[in-house]
């Protein structure tokens, strides 16, 4: 059976990674440009990672056959057409991290039974971190006009340049609550930029929470701030700028330096 490519496959896929969600996305025609920017391409070894994910999010039970139609469920695994879902299917199964005894005549009947094996259980744990897999940079830092321009100018380039997308709270529309949203967006990052010129409290908090993660957090603050930076995290390598410039030139060595570029390069 012939696999559908919709208009933007990708947009479909990241609606069906929102089932279960606690708020559903709001999409509407002013916020769907945005959305779509902001959509992840992925690698053939990062879908099967998705498809997974997407089977241990249906499964209630260790040992549960998940019900697969792979005319409609393409897109959980971000996959472009049938075809390629059945390519990821068999890559699974070859890896011993889902059962299947035998693809069905799609001339009877196309739907699937899937169960998540024990080594599918393990790789699950192992790979639990969503930054894995993650394209963007969460980036902390005060929204004040006059940092504006550190984020046009420094931030924003600089984490692009490097193959990642940068994401800023403000800088998106959505529904959710504030703190729901940073805790989310921090934990589907790989990794963030935390300028704490200013000073400002949730700055660091965001930081913080990035380090309890896991994730590499990369300290920056304007030059005549730096004086002023907490206690706390002083003995962290600060990027000190004067200008958005070097700012951008800085951040952009660490970032690739530290984490390596990203898939958007």
């Amino acid at each position: 059976m012939a696999g559908v490519l919709p208009a933007d496959f990708r947009l479909s896929a990241w609606i069906r990674s929102q089932e279960g969600a606690a708020t559903a996305p709001m999409i509407s025609s002013k916020t769907l440009d945005d959305v779509e920017k902001g959509l992840p391409h992925y690698r053939v070894s990062e879908k099967q990672i998705l498809f997974l994910r997407a089977l241990e999010r249906k499964t209630e039970f260790a040992g549960q056959q998940v019900h697969v139609v792979p005319e409609f469920d393409f897109p959980l695994a971000w996959c472009t057409t049938v075809k390629e879902l059945e390519y990821i299917i068999r890559a699974l199964k070859g890896r011993n991290l889902v059962q299947l005894e035998q693809f069905p005549d799609p001339k009877d009947s196309f739907s699937l039974e899937l169960t998540i094996t024990p080594n599918g259980w393990s790789f699950l744990d192992e790979t639990a971190k969503p930054s894995i897999l993650s394209s963007q940079a969460f980036v902390a830092m005060s929204f004040g006009s006059e940092l504006q321009q550190a984020w046009k100018a420094g931030i924003e380039p600089a984490t692009t340049k490097a193959g990642f997308q940068p994401y800023r709270v403000d800088s998106l529309p959505h529904i959710d609550r504030i703190d729901t949203r940073i805790i989310s967006e921090i934990r589907n990052s790989r990794f963030l930029i935390a300028d704490v010129t200013q000073q400002r409290p949730g700055v660091y908090f965001e930081a913080g929470f990035g380090i309890g993660l896991g994730l590499p957090v990369f300290w920056s603050v304007r030059e005549d701030d730096l004086k002023n930076v907490h206690f706390d995290t002083r003995q962290y390598n600060h990027i000190v700028w004067k200008t958005e410039e070097e700012l951008a030139e800085k951040l952009y060595f660490f970032i690739t330096a530290i984490v390596g570029k990203g898939p958007g390069t």
